[in-house]
């Protein structure tokens, strides 16, 4: 693994915020002044891929960034975008017996508004 790509693994493991492309490039320039925001985007595709990361998808907003390891769900906020970590225990039993099926894997988003946004 390259410094670059182990630089960014580490902030988004070290972050509960579901960083964006731009906010990890913040991050890494930090550690590594002469990295290039290409270099970001280039090593977060690879680490996507490899299983390493998980890229979290946002209609009109930018992706985001989160640790696999965990097995969880997000909601996200409909107004500002901010994604949230929720966890169902239980969900693959619910889902193998609504189905019949053996669940290999699934991925579930829900959108909320956000107490910030509430607020407003």
């Amino acid at each position: 693994m390259t410094r670059q790509r182990k630089v960014i693994k580490d902030i988004i493991y070290a972050s509960y915020k579901h960083p964006t492309a731009d906010e990890i490039y913040a991050e890494a320039k930090k550690k590594m002044p002469n990295i290039a925001v290409g270099t970001v985007y280039r090593n977060l595709s690879l680490l996507v891929e490899s299983g390493e990361v998980r890229k979290i998808d946002i209609p009109n907003a930018p992706s985001r960034y989160d640790r696999p390891q965990i097995p969880h769900e997000h909601l996200i906020c409909s107004e500002c975008g901010a994604v949230a970590d929720v966890k169902i225990d239980g969900i693959i039993d619910i889902l193998k017996e609504k189905t019949g099926e053996e669940i290999t894997e699934y991925k579930l988003t829900m959108y909320y508004i956000c107490p910030k946004c509430k607020n407003k």
